[in-house]
């Protein structure tokens, strides 16, 4: 359980704090009678140095030997060595430690319980494949990898370049050229698609492929391949999830369109609006904000990851140090444990998460009145809206329209998705004062008035109003209040529309995916 549970021991078995291979299958047997589909969370980069095959590999026993990335380091006046480069780990430290037993460095780009796997023996690549298979034989969907970034490493270990940043602490100061995006991580990818594509030809049933790479967009696209050389059907993309209150609609604008003007052909983003590791969008942007940033989510093209609690608006945990669980806090700047508070299902102790004396971390301060329960019941709460905007996912417009973009003023954005039979247009004040919402010198051409198909709580507008988007005949455009958001229709719509389900659900450990 270093890093909560990001150093397994067994890649075959489930650890007991968690419950048992039984339960697991249990799991995935119920999930598929109700027709949910298992993804699991895969830690590919490093194993846990209390593993068998670390164990192994210090003793130099085969096939283990050259299972991770040794080096006798660098010897120094013939008296001491010294790590062999000036690589660092992501927990503001050295990314090797000295074996005494085998007497020799090891890699590890993460927590120093954590050794990197070597990808470059093709006995770990085959052991690798085997793991897949172990898991798909036994039920599961697909696989969201960890990491994948960080998989191999330059050969030379030459010295990263040093920089002059105090962003992201002792880990900021380096360039890691030689530690990230090597070529060889997307054909290694390729290797692992190709794996559960073998499943597909044996049943047509398709096995999800998608990695986890915190960086720029740019860094993405070798991560969905091409039409000859598959890889993962997509990367979670997290350039929403960076953003804050600070920034412009023009910022937001960029992040978009750094990801949606180069994706590859026939390629699909997948949004991720909140997640584990990052301050929840209630707590970057306030929590008027968070029915807006579901519409971002939810109804631009592609697929979407929700992760658990955006449905209602959950805020970030206040947790104390004696309650922390996060060991790289200092390291991210952020108790990450503060977006990993429990889901409040009612109003019940522990918010009906647990019946333990108290929940792993503590909960959102607020459960006892915004939870599932309270908000199911309630006629007007983010979960009734969250609903609404599944339900959209389903129209032509969502599934299948252009999408364009429109800076409307410094604080105000607007996109639309359209088809030749229907359209949509969302508008979001990402602001701290109330603002027009007039698209005026966009080529929307939308009409004069359009109607709300749902609003944030905060908006002041109800389903059905209209709503002026273009100022003419002495009429102003409409305003929008601080942080809301408007999802309008060429169309008037009914408050009873009842949520019908994505083609898919998956559950992972970091949220839901909704995919076409």
């Amino acid at each position: 359980m270093v890093d909560m549970g990001y150093d397994p021991i067994s890649m075959r078995e489930i650890d007991p704090v968690f419950g048992t291979m039984e339960d697991m299958k249990e799991l995935i047997r119920t999930a598929h009678e109700k027709g949910l589909k298992i993804v699991m969370d895969f830690v590919v980069n490093h194993v846990s140095d209390e593993s068998e095959w670390f164990k192994r590999s210090v003793n130099g026993e085969e096939p283990y030997a050259d299972y991770f990335v040794w080096h006798d380091g660098k010897e120094i006046n013939g008296t001491h060595k010294v790590e062999p480069n000036n690589w660092v780990s992501m927990f503001a430290e050295s990314a090797w430690s000295w074996n005494e037993k085998r007497q020799q460095y090891y890699l590890h780009q993460f927590h120093a319980k954590q050794p990197d796997l070597n990808y470059r023996n093709p006995k770990v690549r085959e052991e690798m494949k085997e793991l897949f298979k172990f898991w798909l034989d036994l039920g599961a969907d697909g696989f969201r990898i960890d990491a994948v970034s960080f998989l191999f490493e330059a050969e030379h270990l030459l010295d990263e370049p040093v920089k002059n940043s105090t962003y992201g602490g002792y880990w900021g100061q380096r360039r890691h050229i030689y530690t990230q995006h090597l070529q060889e991580n997307m054909i290694l990818v390729h290797e692992w698609r190709e794996t559960l594509d073998g499943y597909k030809k044996r049943d047509g049933k398709t096995r999800l492929l998608c990695v986890e790479d915190i960086n720029p967009a740019k860094f993405l696209f070798q991560y969905y391949g091409n039409e000859t050389f598959l890889a993962a059907h997509f990367p979670f993309y997290n350039g929403l999830v960076l953003l804050d209150y600070k920034k412009s609609a023009t910022k937001l604008d960029k992040v978009i369109h750094e990801l949606v003007d180069y994706l590859p052909k026939n390629r699909l983003p997948l949004w991720v609006t909140e997640s584990h590791d990052f301050p929840r969008v209630s707590s970057r942007f306030g929590a008027d904000a968070v029915d807006a940033f579901n519409m971002l989510n939810l109804l631009l093209p592609g697929s979407a990851c929700v992760y658990y609690g955006s449905e209602i608006g959950l805020e970030n945990s206040l947790v104390r140090e004696d309650q922390s669980t996060d060991e790289a806090a200092s390291v991210v700047h952020f108790d990450r444990d503060r977006c990993r508070g429990p889901m409040p299902w009612d109003d019940t102790k522990n918010g009906g998460f647990t019946r333990n004396k108290n929940s792993w971390t503590p909960l959102s301060s607020k459960y006892w009145y915004n939870n599932v329960k309270a908000q199911s019941e309630d006629s007007e709460s983010h979960l009734k809206i969250f609903k609404r905007l599944m339900t959209l996912r389903d129209t032509s417009a969502v599934k299948y329209g252009d999408l364009r973009t429109h800076v409307v003023n410094t604080w105000t954005y607007m996109f639309t998705r359209n088809t030749n039979n229907d359209s949509i247009a969302v508008v979001i004040n990402l602001g701290s004062e109330s603002e027009q919402i007039c698209p005026e010198d966009s080529n929307f051409d939308l009409p004069e008035i359009m109607f709300v198909y749902t609003g944030s709580l905060n908006s002041g507008f109800k389903i059905g109003d209209e709503v002026r988007i273009i100022s003419a005949k002495g009429h102003s455009c409409a305003e929008l209040r601080p942080k809301a958001g408007l999802v309008l229709t060429t169309y008037p719509t009914s408050a009873a529309i009842v949520w019908s389900s994505a083609s898919w659900l998956l559950i992972l450990g970091m949220g839901i995916i909704t995919l076409r």
